[in-house]
């Protein structure tokens, strides 16, 4: 450890910051409309290839007792306008028997719309062939018309619909519309269009996964544009992009009811710098320097956002990534007061670690200041103080030591912060106030000194073979003799 010295010294302040903007956005399934099918003792509601209006699937709806029934249940999560009626549609193909169908609507405010049960035959619906039902041909229980239900219960919201079929039948129910939404029963289709993780870790990989379908009833050209955060690098994609881009995916004559999926996979970037910094500084009046290095950075979210072209159809969606904090280590320093000054120091900084090295010498005198050139300059007295402290957060490890209402100064101190190795050692000369401070998992040290003392200190902390080896030193203090 070199002894303090005169030299000089500039005075160097590093500050890392990262701004963040936050936002909260949502990803969204191709439909707000949840269902479910369930098997029961006498009835069966499943997805089937057998027959299907659109796409490759639909729903089968078999009941093997007269006094039984096979359900879809439908729930918004998203509760529609009452209005959205007006729009209510299904294709069903009856297949055998003599069934019935029936609709409950449920309402907020626990309102609840029935139809009238009525057979195939009183619907007109012929075997075999897929036959669109109106919500405009049902008829419902309390109420004259599908008028008269808006009219009366206005402002009301569709929560969820049953459709039940009764009796010994079998029939295959396909594209059902509600309003804007629609379920036509493909494997993907409850799958959400934009899905990632919750959270990554800076330089990680990033998988998301797209979801894209065709509910038109004619063949379409349809287009996928992602807008990839500025913190992420795209790495590959299953398929591949178009030819010559890294964002875009083009379906040409996307088949009614077909879906499918992009699997894109992205690696977040890691902040990374590298300086070495040396300076010096000497002279006469008031002084001030502070400085911080750190290896920490915050978390932050990146968001990835979609855009799904086909026609005049445009729907967008996205999803936040939250990028797991960095823990690592922080340095201050600094010192102010006023008389002489000399100082130097050498600083080492990388993304995994920290050195500095500063030698001060400081004395205490009064230093003129003139307020104003007409004026005689007044002399103002400052005594100096100084600190380092050194805190490796992920170690748990706080060094930190103060000197304050000091007449003289004669500091050299050496300082690495790293995942590995972490060490402050601490040699000099001091006419005032001290307070030294160490933390470590398993122990700490509080030590205050006042007079004119000597100090040296050395502490060390290193990290091998998931071991943990401090060696501990002290400070040494004793009365400076006249000469």
């Amino acid at each position: 450890m070199s002894k303090p010295l005169p030299y000089n010294r500039s005075v160097i302040f590093l500050v890392l910051i990262i701004f963040l903007q936050m936002g909260i956005m949502s990803s969204f399934c191709l439909t707000d409309l949840d269902y479910s099918l369930r098997k029961l003792k006498y009835s069966e509601g499943s997805l089937s290839a057998e027959q299907s209006f659109h796409g490759t699937n639909s729903a089968k709806l078999s009941v093997h007792d007269k006094d039984r029934f096979a359900r879809i249940y439908i729930d918004l999560d998203d509760p529609l306008p009452l209005q959205d009626l007006d729009q209510l549609s299904m294709w069903i193909r009856p297949q055998s028997g003599s069934g019935s169908l029936q609709i409950e609507i449920y309402l907020d405010g626990n309102e609840k719309i029935l139809s009238l049960k009525k057979n195939w035959a009183e619907m007109e619906m012929s075997y075999s062939q897929w036959n669109e039902l109106d919500g405009f041909d049902l008829e419902y229980y309390g109420y004259g018309s599908l008028d008269d239900i808006k009219d009366k219960l206005k402002g009301k919201r569709i929560v969820k619909i049953y459709i039940t079929i009764y009796d010994e039948t079998v029939a295959f129910i396909d594209y059902i519309k509600i309003g804007d939404e629609i379920i036509s029963f493909e494997p993907l289709e409850k799958e959400d269009v934009k899905d990632g993780p919750a959270s990554a870790t800076p330089g990680g990989l990033i998988t998301y996964t797209i979801t894209y379908g065709n509910n038109e009833f004619q063949t379409v050209d349809l287009i996928v544009k992602e807008d990839y955060d500025s913190r992420t690098v795209f790495i590959e994609s299953y398929p591949p992009p178009d030819f010559g881009t890294t964002n875009i995916w083009t379906f040409p004559h996307l088949p009614p009811g077909a879906h499918g999926q992009i699997t894109i996979k992205m690696r977040t970037i890691k902040p990374a710098a590298k300086a070495s910094i040396d300076g010096h500084v000497s002279g006469k009046g008031f002084a001030s320097t502070e400085g911080m290095l750190s290896t920490e950075f915050e978390s932050y979210p990146v968001t990835n956002n979609v855009h799904i072209l086909a026609g005049e159809f445009n729907f967008s969606a996205s999803t936040n990534t939250r990028i797991r904090p960095i823990i690592g280590s922080v340095l201050q320093y600094g010192e102010h007061g006023s008389g002489d000054y000399l100082a130097e120091e050498q600083l080492t900084y990388s993304s995994a670690s920290i050195f500095a090295e500063r030698n001060i010498l400081a004395s205490s005198s009064p230093a003129f200041v003139n307020f104003s050139q007409n004026r005689i300059p007044l002399p103002m007295r400052g005594e100096w103080s100084a600190k380092v402290r050194a805190e490796n957060d992920y170690r748990d490890i706080l060094w930190s030591d103060r000197y304050y209402g000091a007449l003289s100064l004669n500091l050299s101190y050496r300082a690495q912060l790293g995942k590995t190795l972490s060490y402050l050692e601490t040699t000099g000369h001091v006419l005032g106030l001290a307070d030294r401070t160490a933390n470590w998992p398993g122990g700490f040290t509080d030590t205050h000194l006042a007079g004119n003392f000597t100090l040296q200190g050395k502490a060390r902390w290193r990290w091998a073979n998931k071991t943990v080896s401090p060696d501990k030193g002290w400070l040494e203090c004793c009365p400076l003799v006249p000469g």
